[in-house]
Formats: structure tokens, C-alpha cells, sequence
């Protein structure tokens, strides 16, 4: 009670009637400002102790967002929101501020204040090959064939695919420490490395991301874009990239040319095999026959037959002459016999040795004719081979490819990423619409739910 006395300003003893005679009055004092919870409990014993003075409990004003988030208010029980309640409701209250207002605001502090400057170094190049063979014959066709260029858009994406893939970072890093490029001391925590010794699946994913090497669909002309936090490193890493383009484009020129000179190599080599098997058994069937020529043997004896019956027609026709004038025992006649059936026997004989089953110069002849083709033909084969290989050496040439440069790894001068402007009002507006999405969406929800 005496402590309640003390405080309460509406007691008898800080009354004047109160105070003793000859007392000076006590000055007044600032009283410090009670808590809401102790005006609470005061109001009704102030009112018990002095009904005169009673004075109705104040209304609860209105807190706004500084208040509920004073330490006052954050601490306080009693029917008090607590910090998380009172976030909760600004959230719900502000929705639209919480998330877009606020990491935009965020996000432009980050752009303007930390994030490092990066500098990009360009370059651009294309592939080409030579056309194709033209089908026309000569030395006309020839040069025609071998005039001009056109682009190549297989070759031109497969340097592509090259320049972003794992082959590229390894070349790339034999040269130049990516690691360190990367990792430079200016850069600003999120667009650096974040990785000390990266694997290579990590350095790859950052490469491709400081990398765009992007290919115009009409004029067949490819961009080299290099990102880094210094124009040297960037005109360093778009220098080595157009380096590693021109060595895998010289590569697969070797490969193309190779592919077709190994090919025809194969087929000279066959046809050589060819003729060389076919010369060697017809030296063995002539060794075996020991005919040089059958075709000739069998000529002569054709000849040599055809002479015989010459000379028996003309001996029959001296015999029918003689018999008509001669006795039948006349030695002209009877030599004049012997010899149309020696002549006869001859030719019988060189049938005989003709037509033999086995032996003759029929299948002598068929045998050399067969043998002496297929020397022919693996001697075409070859003569025919020969010309491919040439053909292949100049098509070779002919159908190579090659890089073109058209515009040289350039020195940056000043810094186009990040643009701190034109990327927070991207960011803002990108939140904006998927805050619209989501509204929209929500919005319907509830009123299906309804």
C-alpha cells in the first residue's frame, strides 16, 4: 500500500491539505513514461483509491509499422503481437512490396555498389569449304569444278559444339589458368568462381556461362563472346578460342583427306594383289603346258589341217586323173595313194591332238583364255585404281575446309556487364509479372473455392 501511495499522483499525500505546515512544496519531477502493461493494472486501483479522480482507461491508439516494430512493442505480453505475428501481417498487408519492392531494391544495391565490372572481347569467323566436283569431263571440267567456296553449316556446328565442350576447357587450360581468370581479386562474390579447385563438370558449367558462342542462321557467321573482369583475359580467352577452332578445323581436313587416301590405298592394293595372283598362274599353267601361247599352238594346227586337206583334195583329184589313163598298178598310182592316206592319217592325228579330253588345245586354250582374261582385268582393275587414287589425292584438296577469320579478338575499353540500370528495371519488371501470374492465380483459386 505505501508503495502504491508513492507512485499513484492521485493519493492524499501529494494533496496540499496533506503536507505538514511550514513544509515547502517539493518541486515537481518528470515521471518517467510507465509501460502499457503497468497503466493496465494502475488504471483500476486508482480509481478504488480515488473515485473523485478516476479517470477512464485511454483508448488503444493505432500502432503503425515503426511502432510494431519497436522494441517496445516486440517485448511486450499481455495480449501484445508478438515480432513474427506482426511480420507476418505486414507481409499479408503488403504483399506486393515483400516481393517485388524489396529484392528489386535489393538487387540494384547489389548491381550498383558490389558487383564487379566485367569486359567482353568479341570475335567472329566462319567455315567454309570448296564445292564440289563438277560432273562435267576435261580439263574444263576440272577447273570448274574446282572453283569457288561455299559454307559449310555441319562443320560450322560441329566447331561450335566443340568450343563449349570439355576438349575446349582442357586446350583452353593448358594456356591460360581459367581458375585464375575467373577468381580475379576485383571480382564481387556472385559472378565470381566459387570454387577454388573446381572439378571439371563445375569449370565447364562457369565456362559456358562467361562463354556464348553463337551461330547467325543466314550468313553462316559464328560469334565468339568472352566475359571476364579484365579486357586482357577477355581478349586472351576469344584469342584461344579462334586458335582451337583453327586447329580442330585443320584436324578434321587431315581426317577427310586421310579417310579418302586410305580408301583408295586399299584399292590399289587389292587390284595389285589381284593382278599379281592372276600373272603368277599363268606362268604356272605355262610352266605345266609348256605352251607359251596356246591360242598360237591350236592356230598352227588348225593351219597345219587345213593345209593337209588342201593337199589331199588336190592328190584325189591327180588320182581320179591318172586312173582314167593308168593301169590300177601303175606306181604313180599306188604312190600317188600312200601319200593322200598319209596325208590323211596326219590330219586325223592333229584332230586327235586338237580335241583330246584332257590334253587337248581346246581346254588348253579355254584354260590360257580364262588365265590371260583375268590378267586383263586385275590390269584394268589396277590401271583404274591408279586413277582413283589421283582423283581421291585431288578431291582431297578439293573438298578441303578451313576457318575464315572475319573480325579479331578486340581490347575492351569499358565494362557492358553488368548494366545497372537497364538489368534492376529487368528484374522489377520479370518480378512483377510473376507476381501478376500469381495473383491472378491465387485470385481464381479462392473464388473456386467459394
Amino acid at each position: 500500500m505505501k508503495i502504491w501511495t508513492k507512485l499513484s499522483p492521485n493519493t492524499s499525500n501529494s494533496s496540499p491539505a496533506a503536507r505538514p505546515a511550514g513544509a515547502q512544496p517539493r518541486p515537481a519531477m518528470a515521471e518517467p513514461r510507465p509501460a502499457s502493461s503497468a497503466r493496465v493494472a494502475e488504471a483500476p486501483r486508482s480509481r478504488a483509491l480515488n473515485p473523485s479522480t478516476a479517470r477512464a482507461p485511454a483508448a488503444r491508439p493505432d500502432l503503425g509499422v515503426a511502432d510494431r516494430f519497436s522494441g517496445r512493442h516486440l517485448g511486450a505480453v499481455g495480449g501484445r503481437p508478438t515480432a513474427r505475428r506482426t511480420l507476418r501481417e505486414w507481409m499479408a498487408d503488403h504483399p506486393f512490396t515483400m516481393w517485388v519492392v524489396v529484392p528489386s531494391l535489393l538487387a540494384a544495391f547489389y548491381l550498383f555498389f558490389i558487383a564487379a565490372p566485367q569486359y567482353v572481347s568479341e570475335a567472329r569467323f566462319t567455315v567454309r569449304a570448296q564445292q564440289p566436283r563438277a560432273a562435267a569431263g576435261g580439263v574444263g571440267g576440272e577447273m570448274l569444278g574446282s572453283a569457288g567456296f561455299i559454307t559449310s553449316p555441319e562443320n560450322i556446328a560441329s566447331v561450335r559444339a566443340f568450343l563449349l565442350s570439355h576438349d575446349s576447357v582442357r586446350k583452353t587450360r593448358e594456356v591460360m589458368d581459367l581458375v585464375e581468370v575467373f577468381r580475379r581479386p576485383e571480382a564481387d562474390p556472385l559472378f565470381r568462381l566459387w570454387w577454388a579447385n573446381p572439378t571439371a563438370e563445375r569449370l565447364r558449367s562457369w565456362f559456358r556461362w562467361q562463354v556464348n558462342v553463337d551461330v547467325d542462321p543466314t550468313t553462316g557467321i559464328t560469334e565468339i563472346r568472352a566475359w571476364t573482369f579484365r579486357p586482357a583475359d577477355s581478349q586472351a580467352l576469344a584469342a584461344r578460342l579462334m586458335e582451337i577452332g583453327e586447329e580442330l578445323v585443320n584436324e578434321m581436313n587431315g581426317k577427310i583427306r586421310e579417310e579418302a587416301m586410305r580408301v583408295a590405298r586399299v584399292e590399289l592394293r587389292r587390284a595389285e594383289t589381284r593382278l599379281t595372283d592372276a600373272r603368277v598362274a599363268l606362268t604356272m599353267f605355262r610352266q605345266q603346258e609348256r605352251a607359251v601361247d596356246p591360242t598360237a599352238t591350236a592356230s598352227a594346227a588348225v593351219t597345219t589341217i587345213s593345209s593337209l586337206e588342201s593337199d589331199i583334195a588336190r592328190a584325189r583329184t591327180e588320182l581320179q586323173t591318172l586312173q582314167g589313163f593308168a593301169r590300177p598298178n601303175s606306181p604313180q598310182i599306188i604312190n600317188l595313194q600312200n601319200r593322200i592316206r598319209g596325208m590323211e592319217a596326219q590330219v586325223a592325228e592333229e584332230r586327235e591332238r586338237i580335241a583330246a579330253a584332257g590334253t587337248g588345245v581346246t581346254e588348253l586354250m579355254e584354260t590360257f583364255a580364262r588365265l590371260n582374261a583375268e590378267v586383263a582385268l586385275a590390269q584394268q582393275q589396277l590401271e583404274a585404281n591408279v586413277i582413283v587414287l589421283d582423283r581421291a589425292n585431288s578431291d582431297a584438296a578439293r573438298q578441303a575446309i578451313f576457318l575464315l577469320r572475319i573480325v579479331e579478338p578486340n581490347l575492351a575499353e569499358r565494362s557492358l556487364f553488368p548494366l545497372p540500370y537497364w538489368l534492376s528495371i529487368y528484374i522489377f519488371l520479370c518480378l512483377s509479372i510473376v507476381y501478376g501470374l500469381a495473383w491472378l492465380i491465387l485470385t481464381g483459386m479462392r473464388e473456386h473455392a467459394r
